[in-house]
């Protein structure tokens, strides 16, 4: 049972770290090509995904619908034995509506995942690594039901609930090699969670030119269902096949941004965010029907991290804006406790975009890509403290944004 509750605790933990690790901040085109940085500049129905205190600016209806497709590679290496990861694509969908009720009264409906992973090894079969994990899929999308209030000339407040839906699929062996497939095993599991955010965008009227916006998410208590799929029952590590369950508690999280328009083409904003990751203490794993097996509570020694963020827009035609962005995305792994499920440090992020409007209609595209520092340490001692390398991280984002007003 032991090895199982670690082995959950590292699919769930890793997947909340893109503040290093893999959280997503991709909600829509403009804010990909500006590095996320959009708190606190220019209105679009994806604020609600970024800033929700921001479309009490926006008109009428408004709509949104976009999709952003990701391709990654890692190389990691486990006891002096490498592998990289098999190419694939994954696409990450969002939508967005919102409807001004009043002058001082909006609200909005955001669809959009927040947490995102997936990645098979290649040639898993004879690799230390795949006791850890070599195939791992995780999937969240959340629904961000939104009130925001004109508080004043200069003010604008909101706060939104959060149903986040999870689903995720791990695959793992007990015994590389000759043996690895007839006891390999697959964990999955689904469940709802919820949460909130609180927001605000203030516009001085005695500093025209500049704006600051933040965001609080409060932390959400995940309790997932899910199954253990054994090729092998293997009682001295508890693994059977069984139903099992799980809890765990998400970070809470703040951000903010600060914008400033030097003229009425350009728009310039530098942001921040900081996920309080050294908030997990523990994470709860049980079989349902195993009553004599006793819960365990797994410890992760995970880092506070933050993420910085400079972005840019030019319009430089009516209908036409032009945009970049940088992000330094500071990691929470500890290098004495690395898997193999997020195999990235710290990572650098460039990218670029334009934005087109004519009438009712925009569109925006964007492409941002991950330059990923290495880093060396171990597994924890649950595994045996064995020498792990992540090297030649990389990754791609290509998205596109179409909206409408009615």
């Amino acid at each position: 049972m032991k090895k199982l509750a670690v082995l959950l605790s590292v699919l769930l933990l890793a997947d909340i770290s893109h503040a290093a690790g893999f959280a997503l901040y991709e909600f829509s085109a403009r804010s990909t090509a500006m590095g996320g940085a959009a708190m606190a500049n220019e209105a679009e129905a994806a604020s609600l995904a970024s800033n929700p205190a921001l479309i009490t600016e926006l008109t009428g209806t408004q709509a949104q619908m976009g999709i952003t497709a990701v391709t990654a590679h890692a190389k990691t290496t486990v006891a002096g034995q490498s592998r990289t990861l098999k190419d694939d694509v994954w696409l990450l969908p969002n939508f967005f509506i919102t409807h001004k009720l009043s002058d001082d009264v909006s609200v909005g409906l955001g669809g959009f995942s927040r947490y995102g992973l997936g990645g098979e090894y290649k040639n898993w079969q004879s690799w230390p690594g795949s006791q850890l994990a070599y195939h791992v899929k995780l999937e969240t999308f959340s629904f961000t039901p939104t009130i925001a209030i004109k508080a004043s000339e200069e003010l604008s407040v909101a706060m939104g609930l959060e149903a986040m839906v999870i689903g995720f699929t791990q695959k793992s062996t007990l015994m590389p090699g000759a043996m690895a497939d007839r006891t390999a095993y697959k964990i999955s599991g689904s469940g709802v969670s919820w949460g909130g955010n609180f927001s605000f965008i203030y516009r001085p009227q005695w500093a025209e030119k500049w704006a600051l916006g933040a965001m609080y998410r409060t932390k959400v208590k995940q309790e997932l269902n899910g199954r253990i799929n054994a090729g092998m029952e293997y009682g001295a590590l508890n693994i059977y096949n069984a139903d099992a369950k799980g809890s765990i508690a998400l970070p809470d999280s703040i951000s903010a941004g600060l914008s400033f328009r030097p003229t009425e083409k350009w728009t310039l904003e530098a942001g921040i965010v900081g996920t309080f990751w050294s908030s997990y203490d523990q994470i709860l794993i049980e079989y349902k029907d195993m009553e004599n097996t006793p819960t365990i509570h797994n410890q992760k020694d995970y880092k506070d991290a933050y993420r910085l963020n400079l972005g840019a827009e030019y319009k430089f035609h009516p209908n036409w804006a032009a945009r970049a962005g940088y992000v330094y995305d500071k990691s929470p792994i500890n290098e004495k406790s690395m898997d193999t499920l997020v195999p990235v440090d710290d990572r650098h992020i460039a990218s670029l975009g334009v934005g087109y409007t004519n009438g009712p209609w925009s569109v925006d595209v964007a492409y941002a890509h991950i330059f990923s520092k290495d880093l060396s340490g171990t597994t924890s001692a649950q595994f045996r403290n064995q020498p792990v390398e992540y090297s030649d991280g990389r990754s791609d984002m290509y998205a596109l944004t179409v909206g409408y007003k009615f």
